[in-house]
Order: structure tokens, then sequence, then C-alpha cells
């Protein structure tokens, strides 16, 4: 026989919290992959602080996956975003 229990919307809150983070963790995880097999990590370490297209041209990719790929980066605070200037630079707050 089956018993039927209450639903615990505050198990249920954190349940989809819990999972959100993990599908967060999961992208974030995408995105420094990506980072690193198209070496703009690496080109990021050379430069000082650059706009998107700057980095693009450095590392010889199309500015507009860069500037995703930083939108990302930055959103995950692995890169920082320089508002008044419009530059990136790689590193932790």
């Amino acid at each position: 026989m089956t018993t039927l229990t209450e639903f615990n919307s505050i198990k249920a809150e954190a349940f989809a919290e819990g999972l959100l983070n993990i599908l967060n963790s999961g992208a974030i995880s995408l995105m420094i992959s990506i980072g690193h097999r198209t070496g703009l990590f690496d080109t990021m370490a050379q430069l000082p602080p650059s706009t998107s297209q700057q980095i693009a041209e450095a590392a010889g990719l199309q500015e507009r996956y860069v500037r995703e790929w930083l939108s990302a980066m930055v959103t995950s605070r692995f890169v920082d975003y320089n508002v008044s200037s419009t530059k990136s630079k790689k590193g932790r707050r």
C-alpha cells in the first residue's frame, strides 16, 4: 500500500536550488574547457587589460564568440570586467 506524504516546499526549494547550482557548475566547467582548448586563458595572460576585439585578434578567433565566452567568464567571476574602459583581465576578484 502507498502512503502519501505531505509536500514539503522547503525541501523542494532546497532541491531545486541544489540542482540549479549543479547545472551552473557544469556550464562553467564547459566554458573553462573552451577557454583552455582555444588558448584564450594563455592569450589573456600575455595581454594587458583588453577588449574582446583585442583578445580575439591576439588569439586568432572571431570576436563575437570571444565576447560570449568572456560574458560567461565575467558572470562566473573568473575574469574581471572594467565597465568604464570596457576591458577584461584574467583573474579572480
